[in-house]
């Protein structure tokens, strides 16, 4: 402040010796010799005047929202601290007075007493609210946070032209507080300034589980309790065996789990008028949850819109934002277009300090939509310079950030290399070293943003240059160093290139830090290496790193994930959560169950479930009931499906249409019609709509009882209700058509599929060819082959208007065994020889069906035809197929016992 006020009086004397005597008061009310003598005179002692002004007003203004904050126990104030204040902030006014009347006002410096009457007003009010309030109702009131803040409150006190000098006189005295409060400051009381309230931490439990739970009123009465209290330090609670902890963020992202973005910004606002200081993070995560909806329509316009309005009230009730906060104002509430309220923005925030400044310009900068490529981030960057910003290291890692993403590594190289000249290193190749150039030195970000653009790209000889050059900068520790490589390989999915680099620092003694060992985890885990990611878990917490709930969750999904499902894994892992006290999520949870589901492992799906519920921090969501659902379906437990649904409505989650088809599947399994329909029934009295696949499940149990009419039946209520039928639907009713021997109807139905624009897959011909099988016709399921195949059949399939083959859809070895098997049921042994030397030729070698029905036709061939049943399966077996009972039971009941029995001694199959 002294350096300050000294280059002001010094820059304003120096205009005064040319223009003031010609425009201050003094000159034009006392005379011009008469001004010169006060001049001369107080010129000494208008330093003092200068420098004192500019505190008291900064110290009363402070004080002032003080008073505001503090309404609620205006009964404990003296009122002599009330009169103290009043008259530092009229001797501050007065100061100014003066000192414009004596000296005249510098060109461009009209609102120079901005300040000092912002003080005085700011005070003005905080004294109405205190004065008017002593004594009366709490500010607490009943209902939801929809009442005025305490600004509001001020503002109706003071009433017409004083309302509107008072809410300017607020935004000058924010941006003047905070410019002393993050200019002026070291960086150890920056951080004493920026501490949170502290509360208890059974206080906060309780308003999280009410958030959550949907009891919005009891939430709101203990949110007003604490903050009528006031937060206390940490250390207090913690010297009173009390665990603390600061709840602002945890208490708004409750609200915003439950969906109500509302009441989460209505409480931002009304903890950062208690006094409370609220983190850039909690304000960001409000920002996110308006703009995170689909976009589109008036709707998101008007998000849009509410989520800039929280940034601003945050910011003018003392909420300082981060970069998260501009860049999700900047990316995802401004237009590309609007170019002047992006300035407004960016100029407010140069006007409340270089901090704000900073945060503001890495937002921009690093938004896609108002920086598309990399000039206009160069250009955001040299503005940011020019307005004074700090943290030029930050600003340059994000220019570096937007050259990557627009695929301009070059660039990107460029600008490290232009950090490392500033701070000594080689100038970029084809440049001179500029020694005057800013210091701007790189960090551990700055290589680290290169080594994983080098690794996403394969390029990892230059990640090996970037890795050597971050070691020898010496800018972070060694093991800070093998931490960035380790996560620039892992992002890569070079998992074997992490894990050589982590066996190198653990060799050397080293440990990289949490992050570094979380990327990995979650990579190895995407790749599907399960084994490692556990592996890479272990050795965390042998490092005494506790690893977090996402990577614990990200092996589990990894088991959950694998071919045949990992069960003991997924146990194992909840077991070391457990152990290590790692909470469990909902995403634990599910992942979990869904693991055991897999394989069917009912038993161990429920012990999961219930031990993580038994720790009383986790609410199950449907997607967890659903898990178990279909544990209990593969496990062909019905009763406990049908049980764990009731299980879900008792306690209030909401089934979805998932829940309901998996227990109709389950009965469609079993051929339980009666009991599908039930289910049906029962999803459309709870207001769920069936889906395809819920209808398809009913028709699915139609096949097992083999009604057609009754799956023909569902079909048409699901083409009533307005749902398109697909493939499988389809293919559900040809099945139906196919078991009860109906070509006729099933021919129709396939021509109906075209004709409704669903193209049949190789599963629905199939069905037609089973069906014409099975209603003996063996001529037409041949013709339905030869449509495969692309051969005209000689026999005709009769449809008018024919149906077309796709041309991706080709013939099955099921598709020629069926065709194969209607000649068999007579006997016709010679044309089923002719289809299956068909298939060979089609590249399909005989499997275990195809055998069965061959020595099928032999044995009803008549007279029986032993020798080539007996030389057949001795070609089969030279071949190497697979032999399984039923072709061994056709060629029992085709040579007779004792032949068959003396064929297998001779293979040695005995």
């Amino acid at each position: 402040l002294a350096a300050a006020s000294i280059s002001n009086f010094a820059r304003r004397l120096a205009v005064a010796k040319r223009t003031a005597l010609k425009q201050s008061p003094a000159c034009r009310y006392l005379g011009a010799p008469t001004a010169l003598l006060i001049h001369t005179a107080l010129a000494p002692v208008r330093l003092q005047t200068i420098s004192m002004s500019g505190p008291v007003a900064r110290a009363t203004g402070m004080c002032s929202q003080a008073l505001v904050s503090m309404r609620e126990r205006a009964k404990d104030l003296d009122s002599s601290i009330l009169w103290f204040l009043m008259v530092a902030s009229v001797a501050s006014v007065v100061l100014r007075l003066l000192d414009e009347f004596i000296f005249g006002v510098v060109e461009g410096e009209g609102d120079s007493n901005l300040i000092e009457w912002s003080a005085f007003g700011a005070f003005l009010a905080g004294l109405v609210v205190v004065t008017r309030r002593k004594g009366k109702r709490p500010v607490a009131q009943k209902g939801k946070l929809h009442g005025k803040s305490a600004d509001g409150v001020a503002e109706s006190r003071v009433g017409g032209d004083a309302h509107r000098r008072t809410r300017k006189a607020g935004m000058a005295l924010g941006g003047a507080r905070r410019m002393v409060q993050l200019d002026s400051l070291s960086p150890a009381e920056e951080q004493a300034q920026a501490q949170f309230g502290f509360f208890k931490l059974a206080d906060v439990d309780t308003i999280v589980e009410a958030c959550r739970s949907g009891d919005g009123p009891k939430a709101e009465a203990k949110l007003r309790e604490l903050l009528k209290n006031g937060p206390v330090g940490e250390a207090e609670l913690h010297a009173k065996g009390v665990p603390a902890i600061s709840g602002a963020h945890i208490i708004v992202e409750a609200c915003l789990e439950t969906g109500d973005v509302d009441r989460a910004s209505n409480w931002v606002q009304e903890i950062l008028c208690s006094g409370v200081r609220a983190s850039g993070r909690t304000v960001h995560a409000v920002m996110d949850a308006f703009v995170s909806k689909p976009a589109g329509g008036r709707g998101f316009e008007l998000r849009r819109q509410r989520a800039e309005d929280a940034l601003a009230s945050a910011i003018a009730k003392g909420a300082t934002p981060d970069a998260n906060c501009y860049h999700c104002l900047f990316e995802r509430c401004l237009n590309a277009v609007d170019c002047s309220k992006v300035n407004e923005w960016l100029d407010k925030a140069t006007f409340r300090g270089r901090h704000d400044a900073t945060q503001a310009f890495v937002g921009v900068i690093r938004s896609r939509n108002q920086t598309p490529a990399h000039q206009q981030a160069e250009i955001w960057l040299q503005r940011a310079i020019k307005a004074g910003a700090t943290n030029l290291t930050h600003l340059h890692n994000a220019v570096i950030q937007v050259c990557i993403r627009t695929n301009n590594l070059d660039r990107a190289i460029y600008w490290l290399e232009k950090m490392e000249e500033s701070v000594g290193a080689t100038a970029p190749s084809g440049e001179q070293r500029n020694p005057q150039q800013s210091r701007v030195a790189p960090d551990i970000v700055s290589y680290s943003l290169l080594m994983d653009a080098c690794a996403q790209r394969g390029n990892m000889q230059q990640v090996e240059h970037w890795f050597k050059q971050l070691l020898s900068t010496g800018v972070c520790t060694e093991a800070a160093c093998y931490s960035a490589i380790i996560k620039a390989h892992a992002r890569a999915g070079d998992i074997s290139g992490a894990n050589k680099r982590l066996e190198e620092a653990r060799g050397r003694s080293l440990k990289p830090d949490g992050p570094a060992y979380n990327v990995f985890i979650v990579s190895a885990a995407r790749a599907g290496n399960s084994k490692m990611a556990e592996r890479i878990l272990q050795q965390m917490l042998q490092d005494g790193i506790e690893p977090d709930t996402a990577s614990c969750n990200s092996v589990i999904n990894a088991y959950a994930k694998s071919e045949e499902g990992d069960a003991k894994g997924t146990e194992r892992m909840v077991e070391l959560m457990c152990k290590h006290n790692i909470e469990p999520d909902v995403v634990t949870l599910g992942a979990a169950v869904h693991a055991c589901a897999r394989i069917g492992d009912k038993d161990r799906a429920e012990a999961i479930f219930k031990r993580i519920l038994a720790r009383g921090k986790t609410t199950p969501d449907a997607i967890c009931y659903n898990a178990l659902i279909n544990a209990s379906v593969k496990a062909n437990d019905i009763a406990a499906a049908e049980r764990w649904l009731e299980t879900m409505l008792e306690d209030g989650v909401a089934p979805s249409v998932v829940s309901y088809t998996t227990v109709l599947h389950a009965h469609a399994r079993s051929g339980n019609i009666e009991a599908a329909e039930r289910g049906m029934e029962l999803m459309r009295q709870n207001g769920i709509t069936a889906n395809v696949v819920s209808y398809s499940a009913l028709m699915h149990a139609c096949v097992k009882v083999g009604d057609v009419q009754r799956a023909e039946k569902w079909f048409s209520h699901m083409r009533d209700a307005g749902i398109r039928a697909n493939a499988v639907s389809y293919s559900a009713l040809l099945d139906v058509c196919a078991k009860a021997g109906d070509w006729a109807r099933a021919e129709r139905w396939l021509a109906t599929m075209q004709e409704d624009g669903v193209a049949p897959n190789v599963v629905c011909f199939n069905n037609v060819i089973d069906a014409c099988t099975k209603g003996n016709n063996a001529r037409r399921a041949e013709a339905w082959l030869r449509r495969l195949l692309g051969e005209e059949p000689k026999t005709s399939v009769g449809q008018d208007p024919p149906v077309q083959v796709p041309p991706d859809v080709v013939p099955t070895r099921q598709s020629f065994t069926t065709a194969a098997q209607a000649y068999a049921s007579f006997g016709g042994y010679g044309d089923v020889e002719r289809i299956f030397a068909d298939m060979q030729k089609f590249g399909m070698d005989l499997d275990e069906f195809s055998l069965t029905v061959l020595l099928s036709a032999y044995s009803r061939a008549r007279p029986r035809q032993r020798e080539r049943a007996e030389t057949m399966f001795k070609e089969y077996v030279a071949s190497g197929g697979k032999i399984t009972p039923p072709p061994l039971r056709v060629l029992r009941a085709c040579l007779g016992a004792p032949r068959c029995e003396r064929l297998l001694d001779q293979l040695g199959m005995r």
